[in-house]
């Protein structure tokens, strides 16, 4: 009887590549859960910088198209011509009310408000006591401050319809 040898791995081997397979797939895995990580905190970066970006641009935007910026007990108000802007900060987050309502989830530090160099630091009852021409602003964005400063440089027609007296 003639006997047939059949081609075949041992079991050695098979036990050896499932191995090699077994540490390639650790490799790539743990290569891939790196790689996932970084984006997720790149993506996470950009979305709260983007955020952060877009109060700055609303914040300048609605400066300088103010008539008149107002302390308001817990915030600031910003009268146009047609509309009022709010904005309200809370030390977790910004609201800035427009006839929508935008919510910055941005931590808030220091605040300060000004008009004329003078301090203004709580609302008072009259709308003259509570104007303002400054606004300095410290943002917390990863655990670092970033000062803000908004200015309002009044028209000289605001100023007079301010103190009519101001002609004489």
């Amino acid at each position: 009887m003639k006997r047939n040898k059949i081609k075949a791995f041992t079991i050695m081997e098979v036990t050896i590549t499932m191995m090699i397979a077994a540490i390639l797939m650790g490799i790539t895995y743990t290569a891939y859960s790196i790689v996932s990580r970084s984006y997720l905190s790149f993506n996470t970066k950009n979305k709260d910088m983007a955020e952060l970006e877009q109060l700055d641009g609303l914040l300048k935007k609605d400066f300088d198209r103010a008539e008149i910026i107002l302390k308001e007990t817990d915030g600031i108000s910003i009268k146009h011509t047609d509309r009022t802007v709010s904005y309200q900060f809370n030390p977790d987050y910004i609201i800035r009310t427009a006839g929508i309502t935008d919510t910055f989830k941005i931590k808030t530090g220091e605040i300060t408000t000004s008009f004329e160099g003078r301090p203004v630091n709580e609302a008072n009852a009259s709308q003259e006591q509570n104007r303002l021409d400054q606004l300095d602003l410290n943002l917390l964005f990863q655990n670092e401050k970033i000062p803000y400063h908004y200015y309002k440089q009044y028209s000289s027609v605001n100023l007079i319809q301010r103190n009519p007296d101001a002609l004489n």
